[in-house]
Order: structure tokens, then C-alpha cells, then sequence
């Protein structure tokens, strides 16, 4: 009832006292309000919050909160979501998309190779595989459970448009991303094709973080940007290796892995490349998830997993570019595989209906039978590092350079008759000169020894000349592989010792022989990304040892077949001639020292006696430049501050 005047027994009114009123900001802060108490009864705003320019207002469901100021936050995010949600249901083409997690696989969006649609995964996990529902409660007196095995609430797909996409202190909008994703795809990836190339970039980020920004550190190493792959450099390197630790691994981090690991940064010292160590990672992950043996991957999953068809495709493509990877890093490293791989059964797909999203590439898994093949004659013909001090019998192995030449031939017929590509035919090129390096290993006495270094020339002679010849034609060189720059490099070293050496000039084409080694400098520098990396340093080691008179001051041949370093497999002519390379600088220092101090010792006369000119530390001498490389120098887009760790090559200007 409202408050009326009472009456008193000798008839006057008595009014009830009235109840003192706060609004709510002074109830808030438990402060007296005036509001009530104006003598203005019009007026509606109490002193303070006129004072302060609060709102002024009383409610009778007014609770007092001690998190007010967090309520407030939670009440503008919602607000924000609010708005944000009302903006995408204006767009008459972007659409709520629910999935029963029974169904199959939700469609493809259709999209241009630059991709405007991405398809957001709410509440399901990152990783690709799907889960069957979890039967039965958890035991009694169980007070965890993990994760995995809870149940998966169907999954709803919200369609949002591509925005750009920041990494740390980099980002990039939608026009270079798409314009970094249709060059990874129309010209690095034909190399390992094993992605799905129908999806968009803004899905592949949605999936992995990691994986999206490795395929971007891909396709930036030709970026006219020269600060992007710097960046990228450092900021991916940190996201690796957080990726890393982090458990469980998803199939995204293994796709990375083999991406960074074809196409890794650019770096001056092959003792700081950490391609070797992230290929073993990229294994590891790869077996603890089960990808060798995909039909029975719930072996190694906590509950039933089956894979459809989609997913069966891309566990095989994956596990197949693992392998691929895997053998060539080891190869192109001259150190034993990572993992002790067997030829495990690639995961049949008989039963499945092929893969309409992600068909099958015939060539990546021609590509793997020839690193299979790579692999098979590393493991027959190095042995342990005390065998190999020594030139090994020759019984057996004459018996397996036979046998696996016949291998070699029935796999190049067998390939070429279905995948006839310039790539391909390179690596058949590249898997013959494997065999052939190992004959540089063989006693020189023997009488077909002449004979087998000169088919390896003819070899690696042939191989650089496929090289060069695809690079006219399609500019391969500036998306090469990092495997396949290592061999290059072999072959290059190959033609220059056997060419430099006086005991083959009757049977090769001298001539032809010292152009091929102008064009493989050449086209190491066109490989260089960065100044001073390992493919620009190389092309100088080449040249440097190129330039080396036929026979040293002693008169002994300077260009020795005899390899002082036998125990890096085909790659022991690399780091024989990198010995080499620097013996000579060490002598070059070590004699201009030398007569340094004797100059100094000579005018130790001229000086007091207290006082000793040779007694003195000498400052330390930098390398200095011995041969002008300037006629090979091509423009390099940026350089590097990277540490001369390994080469201790001079720079130069």
C-alpha cells in the first residue's frame, strides 16, 4: 500500500517516516545519496553522480557485486559477439552449417585456388580423425578420465570470411596470403605433391597454425618482401618447437615438418641446420600416430578410430612424403636414416572408394620406390665407420654393384613408363649417382677402377646437364629442394675432382667438363637465397678449388681421388673437398702469419731493448678474400646476419 498519513486520536496527522532511497551507484560504493533529500523534487540525479557523470538511477533488483568490473568486461564481449553475429546473419551468403557427427564428411567449399571461404570447426578437436563414440560409463571408483575418452558432441561449422593473420610481430593480409599459397602450390609443391590442393588457405589455418605458416616460409623464399623471410625465420622456428612439446601431436604437425624440412631456412653453416634433427621429430610423430600402417590406426588411439576415404588419402600421401623426406635428408647429410625404416606396406586402400577431395599422385609414390631404392644401397654398401678406414674386399661387393645396377634398371623402366617427367628423371639421375659415388670408395688399385670412376663422371656429368636443362626450361632452380641442392653439390664436386686429375684427361671431355663446372657455379648462386647461405658459400668453395693449379708446390697433385673422409656415404666427396678447401686456408694463414712475424723479428733490433715487437700478442688476422668471385655474384635480395661457424669463408662485397 502506499504511504498515507496516519490519524492520531486527537485528530491530527502523523506522517510515517519516510525510508531513505539510494540509486545504485552510491549503493555500489555503500556511499549516503542525496537523491531522495533534494529540494528540487524534479530532479532525478543525485550530487555525486552529477558530479562524476554516473547514471543516476534506482532499481529495485539491485544487487551489489564485488566483480563488477569483470561483469562489466563480460557484458561488452557479449555485446561485441552480439553485433558481430548480427553482421554475419545480415550476409545473405554466409550461412549456419550444423553436422551430425554421424554423417559423412562435410563437403568441399567451392573456391578459386586463393580460397574466400573458410569452414570453422566448432568444438571438435584440431586434429583430423574421427572418433567413434566412446561405449559404456566410466568404471566405478575412477575419479579422471581422460579426454580422448570422452564422448564428441556433434560438431557445428560456422562459415567465416578470410581476415588477415598475424604471427607474433608479422602479418599479412588476405591478398599475400592468397598470392603466397598459389605460388607454394603451382611451384613448390609439384616437387612432394602431398597436400590437398583444393583446399583454401584460410582452412589451412584452421586446422594448424603451424601448418599454414610453414607452407607461407615455403613460398616467401623468393618474396620480393626482404624482411618477410626473416621474420618468418625466427618467429616459425619459435612456433616449431613449441609445437613440439606440445601433446598430443595432431597429422598437421607432421605435414609441417615435412615442409620445413624440403624447404628449410636458409642458413651459412650446415652444423647449425636443424633439418637432420626435425626430420627424426617428424618420424617419430609420424609412428607414434600410426601413419605406417593407417587401416589399423586405432591401434594406436585410445578408442576405435576409423578413417574415411578422405582421410585414409591423406594419411598415405603424408606417410609417403615422411618416408620420401626422410630417405633424402639422410642421403643428402651423409648420415644413416634417422629411423631405422624398413620397407613398410604403404596403406592399401583396397575396399575404399578413391578420394574425390585429395586423389592419389602417382608421382609421389614413384618418387618413394626411388628413395627406397636410395636407401637400399646405402644400407648394402656402408658399412660400420673401422671398415670403412680401410678400402673394403672386393669380392662382394663387385657382386653387389651388379645386383644393384639390375635393380636400378628394372626401376627405371618400370618408372619412366609411368610418370616420363623431367623431375622424375631427375631423380633416377640422382639415385645412379648414389651407386656410383660409392665406387670412389674402392681400391685404386684395382684394374676396373679407371674404368668406374669414368662411368661415374659420365654420370654425375649427365645428371648436372638434366638440371641445368629443366632449370631453362621451367626455372626449377629457384624452388629446389633442399635435398636436391645436396646433390647437385656432390655431383658438382664429382666432375671437378675427376676433371682436375691428370689420370682421366684421356678418356673425358676436358673441354666440356670446365663449362659444365661454370654452369653449376652459376647455378648455385641462382639457388642462393640469402647472402652468404650454404648454397652461395658452396659455389665459392667449388670455384676456390677449381681455380687450384693441377699440382702442388711439392709436386704432388693437388686433385686426389683418394678420400680422406670415407664415412659420409655418397656425400664423403663433399666433405672431403670441404677438407680440402680448408687445409689450404689454414696453410694461407698460417704462412702469411708466418712471415708477419719475420718481418716483426727484423726490426726487433732497430727497437730498445725493453721493448719486443714479436713478444707482443698479435692481433687476430680476418680471412681475407684470395679470389675475386665477383664475375659469379648474382643479386642476392637481402642478407643474413648469420654466424661463419662452419666454412669460415671470407666474405666479400
Amino acid at each position: 500500500m502506499p504511504d498515507s498519513p496516519l490519524e492520531t486520536p486527537s485528530g491530527g496527522a502523523l506522517t510515517k517516516p519516510s525510508r531513505r532511497r539510494a540509486c545504485n551507484e552510491c549503493k555500489q560504493q555503500k556511499l549516503r545519496c542525496n537523491l531522495t533529500a533534494l529540494e528540487n523534487d524534479d530532479s532525478n540525479v543525485c550530487s555525486r553522480c552529477q558530479r562524476l557523470g554516473l547514471d543516476c538511477k534506482i532499481e529495485s533488483n539491485f544487487r551489489r557485486t564485488r566483480k563488477r568490473r569483470r561483469s562489466y568486461d563480460l557484458e561488452n564481449e557479449v555485446n561485441e559477439l552480439r553485433r558481430k553475429l548480427a553482421t554475419y546473419e545480415t550476409n545473405s551468403s554466409l550461412t549456419r552449417i550444423s553436422v551430425n557427427s554421424n554423417t559423412a564428411s562435410p563437403p568441399q567449399s567451392e573456391h578459386s585456388p586463393h580460397g574466400n571461404l573458410v569452414f570453422r570447426e566448432l568444438g571438435a578437436t584440431k586434429s583430423s580423425m574421427s572418433f567413434a563414440s566412446r561405449v559404456g560409463s566410466r568404471a566405478p571408483g575412477l575419479t579422471t578420465q581422460p579426454v580422448i575418452d570422452l564422448e564428441q558432441a556433434p560438431a557445428a561449422l560456422l562459415v567465416v570470411p578470410p581476415q588477415a593473420r598475424r604471427l607474433d610481430d608479422l602479418e599479412l593480409s588476405t591478398v599475400e596470403i592468397d598470392e603466397l599459397f598459389a605460388t607454394f602450390f603451382n611451384h613448390y609443391h609439384p616437387f612432394l605433391p602431398f597436400l590437398n590442393t583444393g583446399k583454401s588457405p584460410h582452412a589451412y589455418y584452421e586446422s594448424s597454425e603451424l601448418l599454414f605458416w610453414s607452407i607461407i616460409s615455403a613460398a616467401s623464399h623468393r618474396s620480393p618482401n626482404p624482411t618477410l623471410l626473416p621474420r618468418l625465420a625466427r618467429n616459425v622456428t619459435e612456433l616449431v618447437w613449441s609445437t613440439v612439446r606440445s601433446i598430443p601431436y595432431t597429422l598437421q604437425s607432421v605435414q609441417s615438418l615435412i615442409i620445413l624440412c624440403t624447404w628449410p631456412f636458409p642458413t651459412s653453416s650446415s652444423t647449425a641446420d636443424p633439418t637432420y634433427t626435425l626430420a627424426g621429430i617428424m618420424l617419430q610423430l609420424a609412428f607414434q600416430m600410426g601413419l605406417h600402417c593407417a587401416p589399423n590406426a586405432q591401434d594406436f588411439t585410445k578408442v576405435p578410430l576409423t578413417l574415411n576415404t578422405d582421410e585414409h588419402s591423406e594419411w598415405t600421401a603424408t606417410w609417403q612424403a615422411c618416408n620420401i623426406v626422410a630417405y633424402s635428408v639422410s642421403v643428402g647429410c651423409g648420415l644413416p636414416a634417422t629411423v631405422q625404416l624398413q620397407d613398410w606396406p604403404l596403406p592399401s586402400i583396397a575396399g575404399l572408394e578413391k578420394s574425390t577431395s585429395a586423389p592419389e599422385d602417382p608421382a609421389l609414390r614413384l618418387h618413394l620406390r626411388i628413395e627406397q631404392y636410395r636407401h637400399r644401397v646405402s644400407v648394402a654398401l656402408s658399412s660400420n665407420g673401422f671398415e670403412l678406414q680401410r678400402p673394403p674386399a672386393n669380392q662382394g661387393r663387385v657382386s653387389l654393384y651388379r645386383l644393384l645396377t639390375t635393380v636400378y634398371s628394372d626401376l627405371e623402366r618400370e618408372v619412366l613408363a609411368m610418370s616420363p617427367l623431367s623431375t622424375t628423371r631427375i631423380y633416377l639421375s640422382a639415385a645412379l649417382l648414389h651407386l656410383h659415388s660409392f665406387y670412389l670408395h674402392d681400391d685404386p688399385a684395382l684394374s676396373v677402377y679407371t674404368e668406374r670412376v669414368a662411368t661415374l663422371y659420365h654420370t654425375a656429368y649427365n645428371f648436372l646437364s638434366q638440371c641445368l636443362e629443366a632449370d631453362n626450361q621451367g626455372g626449377l632452380f629457384h624452388y629446389w629442394p633442399f635435398f636436391c641442392y645436396q646433390v647437385f653439390v656432390a655431383a658438382a664436386l664429382t666432375v671437378l675432382k675427376i676433371l682436375m686429375s691428370d689420370r682421366f684427361n684421356s678418356i673425358i671431355d676436358v673441354p666440356a667438363g670446365k663449362s659444365l663446372i661454370n654452369s653449376a657455379i652459376l647455378a648455385l648462386r641462382k639457388m642462393s637465397i640469402a647472402n652468404n647461405d650454404l648454397p652461395a658459400r658452396l659455389s665459392d668453395v667449388v670455384g676456390f678449388l677449381y681455380s687450384l693449379p693441377s699440382h702442388g708446390p711439392s709436386g704432388q697433385p693437388t686433385h686426389n681421388l683418394s678420400l680422406r673422409v670415407r664415412n659420409r656415404s655418397s656425400m664423403s666427396i663433399v666433405y672431403d673437398s670441404l677438407w680440402q678447401w680448408r687445409r689450404y686456408f689454414q696453410m694461407s694463414q698460417e704462412d702469411m702469419s708466418a712471415h708477419i712475424s719475420d718481418k716483426f723479428a727484423s726490426l726487433d733490433h732497430e727497437l730498445p731493448g725493453s721493448y719486443s715487437v714479436v713478444a707482443q700478442e698479435a692481433p687476430p688476422f680476418e680471412d681475407q678474400p684470395i679470389i675475386d668471385f665477383d664475375q659469379f655474384a648474382l643479386a642476392d635480395p637481402f642478407t643474413f646476419d648469420w654466424p661463419d661457424e662452419c666454412l669460415n669463408l671470407p666474405l666479400y662485397n
